[in-house]
């Protein structure tokens, strides 16, 4: 993490593990604008026990078209900073083997106030969910594994 911490963040693909949420905030924080933020919200997504049919996982790996997922990041970018009273965001989502409990995606949205923040932060977890280039692989309890998207 030391080769991020005296760079920009900004939002993209990432291998795991390479930036965190609090790197995340205080770039938020010092940005043009930071005088004009009234909240910080956050959207960490992690790896559950289960898939979403309740089958036992234990862990999973992410793989993306980097450069389609970077596009499809970018745009939704534009569109949350688009939205009145929104400041900055930054929306990071990692690739690589991860573990139970593990980080799979921040999103960061600054706003002047939060009823717009809430809105353009739900906004933006939707519209990664619904248009990112990634795939996922759960690995199983039972040894098997299955590729979704």
């Amino acid at each position: 993490m030391d080769e991020i911490s005296n760079t920009k963040i900004e939002s993209g693909i990432y291998s795991k593990g390479k930036i965190t949420l609090e790197q995340m905030i205080n770039e938020i924080k010092k940005g043009p604008n930071a005088a004009q933020i009234g909240s910080i919200h956050t959207f960490s997504g992690i790896v559950r026990n289960t898939s979403k049919d309740g089958r036992p996982v234990k862990g999973i790996k992410i793989d993306a078209y980097i450069e389609l997922a970077t596009k499809s990041i970018e745009e939704i970018c534009t569109k949350i900073k688009n939205i009145e009273g929104i400041i900055d965001i930054i929306l990071i989502h990692f690739y690589g083997q991860f573990e139970i409990s593990e980080d799979l995606i921040h999103v960061v949205v600054a706003s002047s106030h939060r009823e717009e923040g809430f809105k353009a932060l739900r906004i933006a977890v939707e519209d990664y969910k619904e248009q990112l280039a990634v795939w996922k692989r759960e690995d199983f309890e039972d040894g098997s594994s299955e590729w979704i998207h």
